[in-house]
């Protein structure tokens, strides 16, 4: 089984102010010891505020030789010139009026450091293996990874293990759904998820390639006046060049880890449901608001009809 080097990082970006959103640095760091005790070599970038925590965290598992904590002093210096454009591209007027009413609260909507800050996960990956942090497998892992238990790993002991997988070389992605030909612009406008952008896995030399792949891919939403979160361009990325990728059917978001490791985890019981009804109704509302009304019907039937089905499994 190969070793895999975890990185990581939190900034604050003011998400405890945010209205029914509201996720605390505190609530984080929590999130955080949930899954820190896990044996492997982890790096993390982070600001001085967090340095001390984080490190004592780990240090309270006996892993503090096995971390490595890299200071930076304002998140925006990364890359000053993609933040600037993240920021006035979506400032821009008639930025929200490309979603629907409904949709304009979501952060990837409004916000233009939390595009920018999801997007620096790559730039900690370029960084570790120009700086020869790192070496052989690397695998980018949220900071707030399975949110406490709410995702499904319940018992935070589970965690007491050394993660290791004999992946391919190449780029691991984890996707909620077969990776199809719709168009991008469809899947913002929709703010449809693909790829579970909290942990992807990749050897060393790949990561600078993957870097570059995922800085076009938004420079290229920016300039038509589009923006959006990491998951978006990490489609983007793979669309543009397939096969370095190597891409996993999942049902949660911590099933990249679960089941690619030889650790047994108690997970939360979680009734898989069909949430196509969504994308229906989105597509009913698109056909019927350009006047292909019986289009927008037959997609409005569908998503009453999931929508139903699903109700009836929840009652079960």
């Amino acid at each position: 089984m190969s070793e895999i080097t975890l990185v990581t990082a939190y900034f604050d970006i003011g998400r405890g102010l945010w209205k029914k959103q509201e996720r605390d640095n505190n609530k984080y760091i929590e999130y955080f010891r949930f899954w820190a005790r896990i044996k492997n070599r982890l790096i993390i970038y982070t600001t001085e505020e967090f340095r001390e925590e984080i490190y004592e965290i780990r240090k309270s598992f006996g892993l503090e030789d096995r971390t490595k904590i890299i200071v930076i002093n304002d998140f925006r210096d990364f890359d000053k010139e993609m933040y600037n454009k993240i920021k006035k591209t979506m400032n821009h007027e008639l930025a929200k009026t490309f979603y629907f009413k409904h949709d304009i609260k979501r952060p990837e909507v409004w916000n233009w450091e939390y595009n920018y800050v999801v997007m620096l996960k790559f730039y900690c990956m370029l960084d570790v293996v120009k700086n020869k942090y790192a070496e052989g497998m690397l695998a980018w892992i949220d900071f707030g990874f399975n949110h406490g238990g709410n995702d499904g790993i319940i018992n935070t002991s589970e965690f007491n293990f050394e993660w290791k997988y004999n992946f391919t070389n190449k780029i691991h992605l984890f996707t909620s759904k077969a990776i199809d030909d719709r168009p991008i612009f469809d899947i913002i406008k929709s703010l449809d998820v693909y790829i579970r952008g909290n942990i992807m896995i990749a050897p060393d030399f790949l990561w600078e390639k993957y870097f570059y792949l995922i800085k076009e891919s938004m420079l290229s939403l920016l300039r038509c006046g589009l923006c959006d979160d990491d998951q978006t361009i990490e489609l983007m990325a793979y669309k543009e060049n397939p096969e370095i990728f190597e891409t996993h059917i999942t049902s949660s978001w911590i099933e990249g880890l679960v089941k690619f490791s030889e650790q047994d985890f108690q997970l939360k019981k979680q009734k898989k449901r069909n949430t196509n009804y969504k994308y229906y109704k989105y597509r009913s509302k698109v056909f019927i608001s350009n006047g292909y009304y019986i289009s927008g019907i037959i997609y409005y039937i569908k998503y009453l009809k999931t929508k139903f089905l699903n109700k009836k499994e929840s009652d079960i």
